[in-house]
């Protein structure tokens, strides 16, 4: 009964007002329109692919992800279900343009798209057509239709790398309440962490979430070996000497690094600073040269006119900070005086220690970094003076907080194929 209110209520009146809510900004913001104007022809794609396959390829997994930042960190588990079935097919579906996007073919993805609109017809009509072995999401983004339709065709569901902090709305009245029912479908869970196995208990109310691990870590170590194949910046300019990296950096970050790299440099001016900002736009790059003025500075796109004593790069371009991270003897991860903080798993990979600001509660790997002593947290410009001019004049401590960061990585591996194992037992029946 419960069920079948809340299908009425999300039907008749919610989605409704989402929908024309969604569409009146689209009109004056180019992001929600380029993922409005992708799902209009969701179906047809789904039509289209699912018109060329196959019988022997016939088992279609179908696994949606809210941007790109939780596909990247699921490469690791695409990549080994398809070494495992390799007659499957794998579809990926966006809610966020920044994943479509951006991700425009990935090992082991047979088609990229958006999801439908999350209304009742245009659902029913993509599980009918894909017809899904079964369902995966991924953290958190569990959109209510998909539930009900995958339960009505009978198609298993999954929600892999499961993350929810403790201060999430979804926790809290009314959404807790809203949502539960919904969370309650799922056919297994599986968690991170055991905090994050008991929120969700606590959301589903089930206790049925399993701790597999994150896939993340996986990711980080495959990116980190790849990342020393490929040359982003010439070797000239980095060789015998120490590098400092501030990765997905934002404003509220440059205001502390800014000055901290000015007083830093004063001291060792012979060290090579890279900045590479989290949206480098033509304004934001701007903002950075003015508060660079009188330091020796260059664009990455520019690097071939950069003189020998060039002391701060720029990054102007995105997805090579893996491998800037590969060249750095101390990093920065920017959001966090922001918002969010960024993936501070990419740094520690290479054993080297991580800074990072005040706003980091939404990272339980930003959590266990610094537990293990493999990264600092800062509280403003004096102290990440302090702890840069620290970590560069210190070797051994240096190299203590690197190993420390370093040995996380490695101490939680594996979760990709634990997670895999749960999901085929699953649909096992096991």
């Amino acid at each position: 009964m419960i069920q079948l209110l809340l299908f009425l209520f999300y039907n008749l009146l919610f989605f409704p007002v989402l929908f024309i809510v969604y569409h009146s900004y689209a009109l004056f913001r180019p992001k929600y329109r380029k993922g409005i104007l992708g799902r209009y022809g969701v179906i047809k794609a789904a039509e289209k692919f699912r018109n060329h396959l196959d019988n022997a390829s016939r088992d279609l997994y179908l696994i949606h992800c809210a941007s790109m930042g939780e596909f990247e960190h699921l490469k690791p588990f695409v990549r080994r279900l398809k070494e495992r079935l390799p007659k499957s097919r794998t579809v990926v579906m966006f809610f966020s343009p920044s994943g479509y996007e951006n991700v425009k073919s990935a090992p082991g993805v047979d088609l990229i798209i958006y999801s439908p609109f999350d209304w009742w017809f245009p659902v029913y009509r993509f599980l009918r057509i894909l017809r899904p072995k079964a369902l995966l999401i991924a953290k958190y983004d569990v959109w209510p239709n998909l539930m009900w339709f995958s339960v009505w065709r009978k198609i298993p569901r999954f929600l892999v790398n499961a993350t929810l902090y403790d201060r999430s709305s979804r926790l809290k009245w009314p959404l807790r309440w809203l949502l539960r029912p919904v969370y309650g479908l799922f056919d297994g869970i599986f968690a991170i962490s055991e905090k994050d196995r008991h929120n969700f208990d606590q959301l589903s109310g089930k206790k049925t979430t399993l701790v597999v691990g994150d896939t993340k870590y996986d990711q980080v170590v495959f990116r980190s070996e790849e990342s020393r194949k490929k040359t982003v910046i010439p070797p000239e300019i980095h060789d015998n000497r120490m590098v400092f990296v501030a990765g997905s950096t934002w404003p509220e970050d440059e205001e502390h690094l800014i000055p901290a790299i000015r007083h830093y440099l004063e001291i060792s001016p012979e060290t090579l600073v890279i900045i590479c900002p989290h949206e480098p736009t033509a304004a934001h790059l701007a903002q950075l040269e003015n508060g660079l003025g009188g330091l020796a500075f260059t664009r990455l796109s520019q690097i071939e006119n950069s003189s020998a004593q060039l002391q701060v790069l720029l990054i102007d371009r995105i997805g090579v900070l893996a491998n800037l991270y590969s060249l750095a003897d101390v990093a920065y991860v920017g959001g966090s005086f922001k918002q969010n903080i960024h993936n501070v798993l990419e740094p520690a990979v290479y054993g080297i220690p991580v800074l990072f600001g005040p706003v980091n509660q939404n990272s339980h790997e930003a959590q266990l970094l610094k537990n293990c002593g493999g990264a600092i947290e800062i509280s403003g410009t004096a102290d990440l003076q302090s702890q840069i001019e620290k970590l560069f004049s210190d070797a051994d401590f240096r190299q203590q907080t690197g190993a420390a960061a370093q040995k996380l990585v490695a101490e939680n591996r594996g979760a990709t194929d634990q997670m895999l194992d749960a999901v085929m037992k699953k649909l096992s029946g096991e």
